[in-house]
């Protein structure tokens, strides 16, 4: 016997935007605005409509994805207003439908595009369908005037219901605890999928960093992981097309394997040789390296200017690289130490003007570290979960007291350098500002929405 097919959970998304759209109604026919022209003006051409769609699109899980939600509509609402009332001017030729058809076009071009230039992808919607509503309709003279605001203040209306009945009516489920980790994402069949890429790939942090992002911003993107051997680049390109992929990151072994591939790379791509960020338009492949930025601007966020010091980098791997070379362009002279000295020496022929190779013994170490105004670990030793650890750490007995040490690991979140440099009275800035600084600059390349480092920070903390 088959069994039986489970009936479908009302969740409280659902209630609220249920709620929200019967409140919305019920602000417009108690004084019998439900599109009454006998009323005349703005009020006559008024009713509950676009109030109810704007809930309907606006509710979200939470107050921070519905306020995210309804600041993006009631731009695409300006932003379409605008453009529709605009194209009213033109008067009786909107009468004549070639020349509607055209206008049409322009309208929803400019609307896109200028929602998209101020990086509110989500805006585009309304920005396109409130001024084609206006077009279209055949209401002729100053009535289409009347028309257009009425379609504003309605969704303005609607906007702030939704943001009400989210705040009146929370969602109990209880918090992740920290270090819980809500992996919990809505899927629809407008979402767009990025992942990242690696081998392995399985333990990343980066699509709980990601997805957390997006759900706060109410962004239709899920982020997922997918092994991709070494080797096999090529063949992703392909698959990722083809499966309409927006993106992804890529973590080793593919930075430099997938630099050749792509249609264009970015100055910092360039620079490095690497790239940890690809995005997918129109069929073409854009490479971008989030890495060596997104340390400036975790340096500019502990208030360290690297310009005009000598730092000092441990290690001359992959990080290091986009370190040093970052370091370089911002007018700090570098001193690379590496076990290895031939890495050492490859990595700082990218500029031997400003970076210098130096060993990894105790004595080399105190040597470099008395004459450097910035140190900066770039090595595993010490990351949770390996075995490697500095031999010693007297070298930093070497520092002079004014030189902030940062280590770009961030678990656990205070390393054993870390701790005897706080120890010995050094500011430490850990691996965090990093990893969200990074990830926020590839989510901006994704979606094209700005993004608060700031704000993602704070939030980030309650779930790494």
């Amino acid at each position: 016997m088959k069994k039986p097919v489970p009936l479908p959970r009302i969740g409280m998304r659902v209630i609220k935007t249920a709620v929200a759209v019967m409140v919305s109604y019920a602000l417009f026919v108690p004084f019998g605005l439900t599109y009454r022209s006998e009323l005349g003006g703005v009020l006559g051409q008024m009713g509950p409509l676009y109030a109810c769609i704007a809930c309907i699109i606006c509710v979200q899980s939470t107050l921070g994805q519905t306020f995210q939600q309804g600041i993006s509509r009631l731009i695409g609402v300006i932003v379409g207003g605008a453009l529709g009332t605009a194209t009213l001017l033109l008067g009786p030729l909107l009468d004549d439908p070639w020349v509607k058809m055209p206008v049409l076009g322009a309208v929803c071009v400019a609307g896109v595009w200028l929602c998209l230039l101020i990086r509110r992808p989500t805006a585009c919607g309304m920005a396109c369908i409130l001024p084609c509503v206006i077009l279209i309709t055949g209401v002729t003279g100053v009535t289409r005037y009347y028309y257009a605001a009425a379609r504003i203040i309605e969704t303005v209306v609607g906007v702030a219901v939704a943001l009400g009945v989210n705040a009146a009516l929370p969602d109990h489920r209880p918090e992740p605890k920290r270090g819980e980790i809500d992996m919990q994402v809505e899927v629809t069949s407008t979402t767009r999928k990025l992942c990242i890429i690696g081998d392995p790939v399985d333990h990343s942090k980066s699509p709980v960093i990601q997805n957390t992002m997006l759900r706060a911003l109410g962004l239709d993107y899920v982020y997922l992981w997918q092994r991709v051997p070494r080797g096999t680049c090529e063949q992703w390109l392909a698959c990722a097309k083809y499966a309409g992929y927006a993106g992804f990151n890529a973590t080793m072994p593919h930075k430099e394997d997938l630099v050749p591939l792509l249609d264009e790379l970015d100055e910092d791509a360039r620079l490095i040789g690497a790239v940890n960020t690809v995005c997918i338009r129109d069929g073409k492949t854009y490479g971008y390296n989030t890495d060596g930025a997104g340390f400036l601007r975790a340096l500019a966020d502990a208030e360290i200017d690297p310009a005009g010091k000598r730092v000092l980098v441990l290690g001359a791997g992959g990080a290091a690289k986009a370190v040093c070379l970052k370091l370089v362009q911002a007018g700090a002279d570098v001193v690379v130490c590496n076990r290895t000295w031939e890495k050492a020496q490859a990595l700082c022929d990218h500029d031997p003007a400003h970076l210098h190779p130096a060993g990894f013994d105790g004595e080399t170490l105190a040597g470099q570290a008395a004459q450097c105004q910035l140190l900066v670990n770039c090595t595993s030793l010490g990351m949770e979960g390996t075995e490697g650890q500095f031999e010693s750490f007297d070298f930093l007995d070497r520092l002079e007291p004014s030189v902030p040490v940062v280590d770009l690991i961030y678990a656990p979140p205070e390393t054993e350098l870390l701790r005897q440099a706080r120890e010995r009275g050094h500011k430490t800035v850990n691996g965090f500002g990093l990893l969200v600084n990074q990830a926020v600059l590839a989510l901006e390349h994704f979606t094209q929405t700005k993004v608060d480092p700031a704000a993602m920070k704070d939030l980030l903390r309650d779930v790494l």
